[in-house]
């Protein structure tokens, strides 16, 4: 039975039984892609899997009520949507490939991305290099729907879902942003992969922590207690209806200007 996401969306979206969204009329996108578990196997744990070439997650780019491509034009943003069903990669819970972004022309800071959690629940593994290249922060944070949470410049981030049911995101970000997915090939993913205690029906606290060995000594994990500390005032606001506080939301595509905002004293708490 199709599960209806509208309330938390902001716009005329339905979860369907296969796991891709079906968008209400006056609704429009510029792409839908697949990743697959093929895909995925550059940046599994375990590489002597044996993935298929199904499914992984879906991604909606540049989802939008028909009438506002100007003003999200005008004001540099995309609005995304991704579907994660639930799944393993070997012990690994299913993951994105994970990417860092992209620094601004013009400036010597790199983008941030908005999430807001629409259905069930997200793992963000965030991680972050020094000069060196070494991992020199690593922070884990659990959204669950109606959450939203900041991914900081200069953070790279893996989203995993280890729940049994799917997962449903979605990211306001810059117009051009372009993921850059190379480090998490070359090192075969984040600098830890979350793997399941054991392989028996998923349960609450079910997971485990593995240093990637193809990085070296890394940080230890942070744990966020609680998102999101940034954009208070959006709280309990459909994620597309921050279209209507574009003032709010142009630390997205302009981070420049607000470097205070970024530090991740400010964006989360801690255990």
């Amino acid at each position: 039975m199709a599960i209806d996401l509208s309330k938390l969306v902001g716009l005329g979206a339905k979860l369907l039984d296969n796991n891709r969204l079906e968008f209400g009329g006056g609704v429009d996108l510029e792409k839908m892609s697949v990743r697959t578990h093929e895909d995925l196997a550059v940046v599994c744990a375990d590489q002597s899997l044996k993935l298929e070439d199904d499914a992984a997650y879906y991604m909606y780019r540049n989802v939008h009520m028909i009438g506002d491509e100007n003003l999200l034009k005008e004001n540099n943003q995309r609005f995304d949507l991704t579907v994660i069903p639930a799944g393993m990669l070997g012990k690994e819970y299913i993951k994105t490939s994970g990417h860092y972004h992209p620094t601004k022309p013009g400036t010597e800071v790199e983008y941030p991305e908005l999430y807001f959690v629409v259905h069930g629940q997200a793992t963000y593994l965030m991680q972050k290099h020094d000069q060196n290249g070494a991992i020199s922060d690593v922070i884990v944070a659990r959204v669950r729907a109606g959450e939203a949470i900041m991914m900081p410049p200069f953070y790279g981030h893996v989203t995993i879902n280890e729940t049994s049911d799917t997962l449903v995101m979605a990211n306001w970000v810059e117009a051009n942003f372009a993921s850059v997915y190379g480090d998490y090939e070359l090192k075969i993913g984040g600098a830890y992969y979350v793997k399941t205690k054991n392989l028996k029906p998923k349960t609450q606290n079910n997971y485990i922590y593995e240093v990637n060995p193809n990085y070296g000594e890394v940080a230890e994990i942070r744990e966020a207690a609680t998102v999101p500390l940034c954009l208070a005032s959006l709280k309990g606001v459909p994620i597309y209806d921050y279209r209507k506080h574009m003032d709010e939301i142009e630390l997205v595509a302009y981070p420049e200007k607000h470097i205070e905002d970024f530090r991740v004293e400010k964006l989360f708490k801690f255990v």
